[in-house]
């Protein structure tokens, strides 16, 4: 009789284990479900320029495209193009709460985007409108198709040196339908005497 009731008991042990292994497995199971970004953007291309942490320069992008339109930070926004924010280095880094509290953002980047397609040929420039910290200032600058997926058009890290200085990243031609059909890098002036100074 005595063993009857450990074998019962074993019994009723193993089946516990055996549901408590099957609840584990059963959590470690479920996937969390993925949402896709929230945020939706009627941009086609995204223009990003950034330089280092902290650094006093102030770069500027340009970018005209193929009807003459040119953006730049006193115009920034025309045809199918939109500059968000003229960085000026560290100047305008911080912001000052009520509370006399300084928040500082480090981050020396602009973006520029492009809303839909022109056929023609595009150019981007960037310009060293003032140069604040001493040597070689390096520029990364990165165009992004966004449409229908990410891809990366354009990487390039190009070293700024002195004051004024102006330098073609990019002229591409685009087709009707958004295709990037050539780039090359050919010099090509858009900051005018008076346009940037």
């Amino acid at each position: 009789m005595k063993d009857e009731h450990i074998a019962f008991t074993d019994l009723l042990f193993n089946l516990l284990l055996g549901y408590a292994f099957l609840f584990v497995i059963s959590f470690l199971l479920i996937q969390p479900i993925i949402k896709k970004a929230e945020v939706s953007t009627q941009a086609e291309f995204i223009v990003t320029v950034t330089w280092p942490l902290n650094n006093e320069d102030d770069v500027d992008t340009w970018m005209a495209d193929p009807v003459g339109n040119v953006v730049f930070f006193r115009n920034k926004e025309c045809g199918l193009m939109h500059l968000d924010r003229d960085d000026l280095g560290a100047i305008n880094d911080t912001i000052t709460l009520r509370d006399g509290t300084v928040i500082k953002y480090p981050y020396n980047q602009e973006l520029l985007t492009i809303r839909g397609f022109v056929p023609g040929e595009w150019i981007l420039n960037i310009h060293m409108y003032k140069k604040r910290n001493e040597g070689v200032t390096v520029v990364s600058v990165k165009v992004d198709k966004l449409n229908p997926s990410i891809s990366t058009l354009i990487s390039k890290e190009i070293e700024m040196r002195e004051q004024w200085g102006e330098v073609t990243v990019a002229r591409f031609e685009m087709a009707g339908n958004g295709d990037i059909l050539d780039i090359n890098d050919l010099p090509k002036q858009l900051v005018q005497t008076g346009q940037g100074g």
